[in-house]
């Protein structure tokens, strides 16, 4: 969403483009605007495509402009196009009903939902149509709706507090504005009842996660927020999701010396209640964090759940690798479990998504898990190194870097066999940054200080 602006030469593209448009050459306009936007996406050239029809709206054939908008949206093959469509679309106000309805429908599709939703602002009761299309998508599409919804009735009000932050990305996104919009901070300081509790908890999950936006840093007083939300937790029967949360208030608290809260915390967190609810949980391979922040045994349990059901907890595993007694155990049915022998091929510049990769998914939980143990698992490293899956060999290569200077062991000192692998890979590897690797490890370095390349090792 971030605007970089247009250079001159992007500036004449759209230009050109434009001048075509308003001739009604409708086919080539596309074209234009297609060839146009390999270099510009459309979100980001809103203003400059919008602010230029405006100030040439004297001398310019508006007719034609609306049709090269109807054009692109209704016949355009080019994503990017449709987008330009849309955003043209936005400048000529409340539209037919019958344009209302195509809108709609393409902006069901999250890559086209906030185009949609800046278009709804336009329209009578557009506060409505865009609460109707934010409840339909689950993808950024809901994220970006949220932002433009006002919560206008008690209906969208309670949909901000129970609904808003739920999406295939990241609650995280949209945790600050469904706070602020739902008015959790005045329900929480009320009489919550367990629903909106629970709901008042999501919340506050997303607040707590700042890596993608501001969350709980921008809410004014958080101190007594948090201790009114944690006071409130004995009215009500916590499941372990709560009590996660409260664990991550409790990061959040240590890392700002709030000492109230952190205490409040632990109380809660060491409580009976909560060891007994993560002792019942972790014996389904959940609560993993719980039980092993607050020190409440679960590794077997979990391994019997892996060996159970490995499809669905082998992404637990770093959990048992991070402990001696478990690591043999665990790479024993990661053993049982993965096809090694039809996992082998020629080197693909291909990182693997998709359900086809998912032999491939496994084997990188595991290798990642290597890195801190030298010589463990080296029939894993051996299947990562022969795997035609890029972030399979760039992860097994990563490992010998770190095995080699733990052990300040030229790799061909460390592991022959490895050694002669790599050596062999070198000659068939199709991706740099897994060539960037290579090269040093074959070149005998034990000391790494750069990022993999080799340009800043000693040896």
């Amino acid at each position: 969403m971030s605007h970089t602006g247009m250079d001159a030469a992007q500036l004449k593209g759209m230009v050109r483009a434009l001048k075509v448009a308003i001739c009604g050459d409708f086919s080539k306009a596309d074209a234009m605007f297609f060839e146009w936007t390999k270099d510009v996406r459309a979100i980001n050239c809103i203003d400059e495509l919008q602010n230029y029809i405006i100030d040439h709206s004297q001398t310019l054939e508006v007719r034609n402009i609306f049709h090269t908008a109807l054009s692109l949206v209704l016949y355009s093959t080019h994503v990017e196009c449709v987008k330009i469509g849309l955003e043209l679309l936005e400048l000529f106000g409340d539209p037919q009903e019958s344009l209302k309805e195509i809108i709609r429908r393409i902006g069901l599709y999250d890559e086209f939902t906030i185009f949609a939703v800046w278009n709804m602002q336009q329209w009578e009761n557009g506060n409505d149509e865009i609460f109707a299309i934010a409840k339909k998508v689950h993808g950024w599409g809901r994220i970006h709706a949220v932002e433009y919804l006002n919560p206008n009735t008690e209906e969208i009000r309670q949909w901000f507090l129970t609904e808003g932050t739920i999406n295939e990305v990241i609650n995280a996104y949209s945790a600050l504005t469904c706070w602020q919009k739902s008015g959790a901070e005045g329900l929480l300081f009320g009489n919550p009842t367990s629903e909106e509790y629970a709901s008042i908890t999501m919340l506050i999950d997303g607040l707590m996660d700042e890596g993608p936006v501001p969350g709980i840093s921008e809410i004014e007083d958080a101190e007594s927020v948090m201790l009114r939300y944690l006071k409130l937790s004995s009215s009500y029967t916590l499941s372990t999701d709560e009590y996660d949360v409260i664990l991550s208030i409790r990061h959040w608290a240590d890392d700002r010396d709030v000492l109230s809260v952190s205490a409040t915390c632990n109380q809660i967190l060491h409580s009976k209640d909560c060891t007994e609810a993560v002792e019942a949980a972790v014996k389904e391979g959940k609560a993993l964090r719980l039980a092993n922040e607050l020190e409440i045994p679960f590794r077997k349990d979990l391994l019997k759940c892996i060996r159970k059901d490995f499809d669905e907890n082998f992404y637990n595993c770093r959990y048992l690798m991070n402990c001696r007694d478990y690591i043999e155990p665990t790479l024993q049915i990661f053993r049982e479990k993965l096809p090694f022998s039809e996992m082998a091929g020629e080197p693909e510049d291909n990182i693997g998504i998709g359900e086809e990769y998912e032999a491939y998914d496994k084997l990188q939980f595991i290798l990642q898990e290597l890195a801190a143990y030298p010589l463990v698992g080296i029939d894993f490293m051996v299947a990562g190194l022969r795997s035609p899956i890029t972030r399979n060999r760039t992860r097994a290569l990563t490992n010998l870097k770190c095995w080699v200077q733990e052990k300040q062991l030229p790799l061909a000192l460390l592991s022959p066999e490895l050694f002669e692998l790599v050596k062999d890979l070198r000659a068939q590897e199709v991706n740099d940054s897994a060539m960037a690797l290579i090269i040093p490890l074959l070149n005998g370095q034990t000391l790494f200080t750069g990022d993999g390349d080799g340009s800043e090792d000693r040896s």
